[in-house]
């Protein structure tokens, strides 16, 4: 995609989207409610037409080329699926449509019922599977055709919780073993986070980061990508560069290292934002000898596997992740410190990652 530029009634839904994905990529469109990733895979379809910009497949422009001559598979949230068709009849049908000798759909529809392990639902209708079962035959209608390219519009949306895990590896094996191009749509940051080679978030219809999953966790371009990736989300307190390289939040000061304190120099202005994960926060009962915050736990969020402390700092809390058994009730005093190498600096009037 080359400046893919859409907008609907005056508002732009995509603005001058540079984005290329290599063959046999999985690539995910990740981003909040109405930032232009759905209208981008449509776009790509040939569902919607583009404003301006170009797209090519291969090393083909198909700007004016109809959906069905694209060579491409969608997948759609809600499976689109022909209800008064059997399963079968429902894999075949986009082979029958172009024409393909019975003999090679058949072949087609079996070879890729096994693949799914649906052999047994061939001959039932869509009212009778599971919401798996049909998200399983409307990935095997996009998969029996054999196309460059799958595209996924959240498939997994309508699915449970413990089926939505499972259907994920699912698909991700399937894409590795088939080799297909991927581009896959989704709002979850988890299923963008364990299925993706790499990820294209997006906000406000503008590319904000593209890169593979532990890049963009451990290195965000700005503070939108800082915040919408990690759960639970990045904490961010607001503040300036004061004298001999502190950070300055008013309720504290922070004694920067030598090296942030230069970077935070590069800043447009005083103005900054430090981040720091919550599974980055240390945390104490007693003092330390090295720069710390004195905080007091303001709530205590137990998950079984480990608790995730809101701390009081003034009037902006910090979550910090801990062990289960961490000795912390409501309004216990609690220090916390920031190792150097995880503290990411913005700039406050940019948004922009200075580290």
């Amino acid at each position: 995609m080359r400046g893919l530029t859409k907008a609907y009634d005056g508002t732009l839904a995509v603005k001058g989207l540079d984005l290329e994905i290599k063959d046999k990529e999985f690539v995910v469109l990740l981003g909040p409610s109405g930032c232009g990733k759905t209208t981008t895979l449509r776009c790509i379809a040939g569902l919607e037409s583009p404003d301006d910009g170009e797209i090519y497949i291969g090393d083909r422009l198909v700007n004016d080329l109809d959906p069905k001559d694209r060579n491409i598979a969608m997948v759609f949230q809600n499976y689109a699926l022909y209800p008064h068709m059997t399963v079968y009849k429902n894999l075949a049908f986009p082979l029958e449509n172009r024409r393909i000798p019975a003999a090679e759909v058949d072949r087609r529809v079996q070879r890729t019922a096994k693949l799914l392990q649906i052999e047994r639902l061939l001959g039932r209708k869509p009212a009778q599977l599971s919401g798996g079962q049909q998200q399983r035959v409307a990935v095997g209608r996009a998969i029996v055709r054999e196309p460059q390219a799958f595209l996924m519009d959240e498939p997994l949306s309508n699915l449970d919780a413990k089926l939505r895990v499972h259907m994920r590896a699912e698909l991700k094996r399937l894409q590795k073993d088939i080799g297909v191009t991927t581009i896959y749509v989704t709002h979850d940051q988890v299923e963008a986070m364990t299925m993706a080679d790499r990820v294209a978030i997006l906000n406000g219809g503008l590319l904000q980061q593209f890169g593979p999953p532990t890049e963009i966790f451990r290195s965000p371009a700005n503070q939108f990508v800082g915040g919408f990736i990690g759960n639970p989300p990045m904490n961010f307190v607001e503040g300036s560069l004061g004298p001999k390289g502190t950070f300055d939040a008013g309720v504290f000061q922070y004694l920067l290292t030598d090296d942030l304190a230069a970077v935070a120099g590069r800043a447009s202005s005083d103005a900054l934002v430090l981040g720091i994960r919550p599974q980055d926060v240390q945390v104490s009962l007693q003092s330390s000898n090295g720069p710390s915050v004195q905080t007091e736990t303001f709530a205590t969020e137990p998950l079984g596997d480990q608790t995730i402390l809101d701390l009081k700092v003034g009037e902006t809390l910090v979550k910090a992740v801990v062990v289960p058994d961490f000795p912390a009730d409501m309004g216990t005093e609690i220090w916390i410190s920031f190792p150097a190498r995880k503290v990411h600096l913005f700039d406050k009037k940019t948004g922009k990652a200075l580290v």
